[in-house]
């Protein structure tokens, strides 16, 4: 009866959430945050995959610009089933948010079952609380951007991880990492740490790290399949390695004096200050209780790699926070584990 009661008052709590998230997110849908440049061309991309096959921009009648691999931020993960859903339910803006709204909704049901699963019943709770009443998780998930599919997949990925289950987590790492490029990649390096410095014996490390490395490359046939035309014309890969060189080079912005203004301006971003805090108390918290890093060892190494190279990718970029916004539901777990040592 009690297990009952108790599964009950999860439910009834998580029902609470979705309906004050989804009531909040209706009444200013289509209007916060306004529709914008990346958010269209995914939209854009959508659209034309429902309705001609192709995932690409159309720059002229009848004409697609052949850069799609590249011209838009957000991976296949996110756009395809877009292009479904526009099938079923039509286009426009109200559907396009719609299925932004669909995407956080799941996101927050993983969030809680996977934080209760690796972490405790608090970090869930609190977790839900701290991820629904954050600003930026509106303003990053309503825009049809990869940023909150992709955490979802990782959140999958990770508990598979700590399973042990190494197809299903790098299946999910590679869907992560395809979802939004810029966001996710960095977790190729952390998810190796983890791999490199589990308990088992250097030969099982390196076949665990040979599972989720194939299985992680799975997520990207599916992109070959759809640009196999632009691909097989070459310079696709010298592409993309200058695009995450420097996203602005045909701008004329240099990465330099990026990274210089965002560190000038670092102490006056009230988001930055508040993460810096909460950074600061996780690691007083390591301080003071050392068996907490040994029992939450893997998210502790996994946030050490991801954390330090989300903050470069937003130094070098025209001071967008949304580039952090995995790193700060990182922070929001860190804190939550560590508060009890505080």
């Amino acid at each position: 009866m009690s297990q009952l009661l108790k599964r009950k008052r999860e439910w009834l709590f998580l029902l609470c959430v979705l309906i004050f998230v989804n009531a909040y997110s209706v009444s200013t849908l289509t209007t916060k945050p306004a529709y914008w440049y990346d958010e269209a061309i995914n939209v854009e991309l959508a659209r034309n995959f429902a309705d001609f096959g192709t995932l690409d921009l159309i720059v002229a009648p009848h004409t697609f610009s052949g850069k799609g691999a590249t011209v838009g931020s957000t991976g296949y993960p996110v756009t395809v089933p877009l292009a479904g859903f526009f099938k079923v339910f039509g286009f426009g803006l109200e559907q396009a948010r719609v299925y932004s709204l669909v995407w956080m909704n799941a996101f927050l049901i993983a969030f809680f079952f996977v934080a209760k699963k690796l972490w405790g019943s608090p970090v869930a709770y609190w977790g839900m609380f701290l991820i629904a009443t954050f600003a930026p998780f509106y303003g990053n998930g309503r825009s049809v951007m990869g940023e909150i599919p992709g955490f979802l997949f990782f959140l999958c990925s990770f508990y598979f991880l700590e399973q042990k289950k190494w197809w299903q987590s790098g299946i999910l790492l590679g869907l992560a990492v395809v979802s939004k490029p810029s966001v996710f990649v960095f977790l190729i390096p952390a998810y190796v740490l983890v791999v490199l410095c589990s308990n088992e014996v250097w030969k099982m490390r390196g076949i665990n790290l040979l599972k989720l490395g194939a299985s992680s490359a799975l997520a990207l046939i599916p992109w070959g399949i759809i640009y196999a035309g632009e691909i097989l014309r070459g310079g696709l890969g010298a592409n993309i390695f200058e695009h995450f060189r420097n996203p602005y080079q045909e701008a004329g912005i240099s990465i330099s004096l990026n990274i210089i203004n965002n560190l000038q301006t670092f102490f006056q971003s009230t988001t930055l200050l508040y993460f810096t805090v909460l950074l600061v108390l996780v690691v007083a918290a390591l301080r003071l209780n050392r068996e907490l890093f040994r029992a939450r060892r893997s998210i502790f190494l996994l946030s050490a790699v991801y954390i330090p190279l989300a903050l470069f990718q937003y130094l070098k970029s025209l001071g967008y926070l949304r580039y952090l916004i995995a790193a700060e539901f990182l922070v929001f777990i860190l804190f939550l584990i560590a508060l009890p040592a505080l």
